[in-house]
């Protein structure tokens, strides 16, 4: 299987490695490939780096996958849709904090069923503004990824939004009865994250029946060990027995 792995705000792709070397080990499975993509402005360090990185940390590059504004935000969406046409097919996305929220706007600005979707198709400025990735997946029936795993993430934005200009998070279905996450999903995030707190239970009510919830204690963080670790390595089997574990064993 074929995973795609997107780190958070100002960290890497080594700092995430870090982070899920446990998961990744636990579930253990040597045919498996990790396919772990930097973001591409520069950015300061977040909390935790320097400590990680010691005497290396001043020269070590971390990153952000887009600034604060919509423009930015609708290029690094469109930019991931153009990597997963060009280096896909995936199975399955793992997005930390700032990559999960990005995998999780992309899941929703691409999925054809979405009222999110619906809605922009029915605006034909909109539909013509549209960048050509996220076109492409939208138009193309099936979803990026078979199954996302979202570790600390938080609120996706709002696909129209972004086009107008304005930054809005999705708070909350448009319709009670669709989802507009509708593929396997597993939401970890922790009770006690101070960096980002309360985002867990939002993006959960995004997403349909297949969502499992892991709540951890492991703060702004990924579970390392023990019952954390237990609970989300099960999680991910789960969603991946889901979609047909197509493993090597």
């Amino acid at each position: 299987m074929r995973f795609l792995y997107l780190h958070g705000l100002g960290t890497n792709s080594d700092v995430l490695k870090a982070q899920t070397a446990s998961l990744r080990y636990r579930l253990g499975q040597g045919a498996d490939e990790f396919d772990f993509v930097d973001g591409s402005i520069l950015w300061p360090p977040a909390r935790g780096i320097a400590e990680l990185f010691n005497s290396e940390a001043d020269s070590v590059d971390c990153y952000s996958y887009f600034h604060e504004s919509a423009t930015s935000i609708l290029t690094a969406v469109n930019d991931l849709a153009a990597y997963v046409i060009t280096n896909g097919p995936f199975d399955g996305v793992v997005g930390f904090s700032q990559g999960a929220v990005l995998a999780a706007t992309l899941l929703i600005a691409v999925q054809p069923s979405s009222p999110e979707t619906t809605m922009q198709s029915a605006d034909a400025d909109i539909e013509s503004a549209l960048p050509d990735a996220l076109r492409a997946l939208q138009t193309g029936g099936a979803p990026p990824f078979r199954f996302a795993v979202f570790l600390c993430g938080g609120r996706p934005f709002d696909l129209r939004a972004l086009q107008r200009g304005v930054i809005v998070e999705i708070t909350e279905r448009l319709s009670p009865d669709t989802p507009l996450i509708n593929l396997p999903v597993v939401n970890c995030w922790a009770g006690n994250d101070e960096d980002y707190p309360g985002m867990g239970p939002p993006l959960s009510s995004l997403c349909g029946n297949n969502n499992v919830e892991v709540v951890h204690g492991a703060g702004h963080g990924v579970p390392s060990e023990g019952e954390d670790l237990d609970a989300l390595c099960r999680a991910v089997e789960k969603i991946i027995g889901i979609c047909g574990d197509t493993r090597a064993q």
